[in-house]
């Protein structure tokens, strides 16, 4: 009988964990916008009648949809497994776009000014996106000497 007794109780334990790991992930996991508000982005990702597109969200997405896990371990300092609920995961996974898009614009030598690759940015509400001129301002934004090269 004491053995029964033991078994209900760990069924019990494991059942609380259970519901206590469901109520973590229930939760909505909020929104993140990641865009920028440099207005000829649009065109230099999709091109225009006179320009060929030069993609640089395209493939960050494409990259995220084909193995979340290595994207995410591979443009954040996390893995997966160390993302505790869901605004985590979708806070993570936000600014591992962001961060891997600057990196595309950087590669595909997309740098103007730096303002677009600054503008790039993982923010809650779309209303959020700096304006350029709120970059230009900015002086903690990510621009690098090299792109005024």
């Amino acid at each position: 009988m004491t053995s029964f007794d033991l078994d209900i109780q760990g069924l019990e334990a494991h059942q609380r964990q259970l519901r206590e790991e469901r109520n973590k992930w229930a939760g909505d996991g909020g929104t993140w916008h990641v865009g920028t508000a440099v207005e000829y982005a649009v065109y230099v990702e999709f091109g225009t009648s006179k320009m060929d597109p030069k993609p640089f969200f395209t493939p960050a997405l494409t990259e995220a949809q084909r193995d979340l896990s290595a994207f995410v371990r591979d443009n954040t300092e996390k893995t997966l497994s160390q993302v505790d609920g869901p605004q985590e995961l979708v806070r993570t996974i936000a600014f591992a776009l962001e961060r891997r898009v600057k990196e595309i614009i950087r590669e595909k030598g997309l740098i103007d000014t730096g303002a677009m690759r600054a503008s790039v940015q993982a923010v809650r509400s779309e209303s959020a996106l700096k304006d350029l001129s709120d970059v230009a301002a900015r002086s903690d934004v990510d621009l690098d000497p090299e792109d005024f090269e």
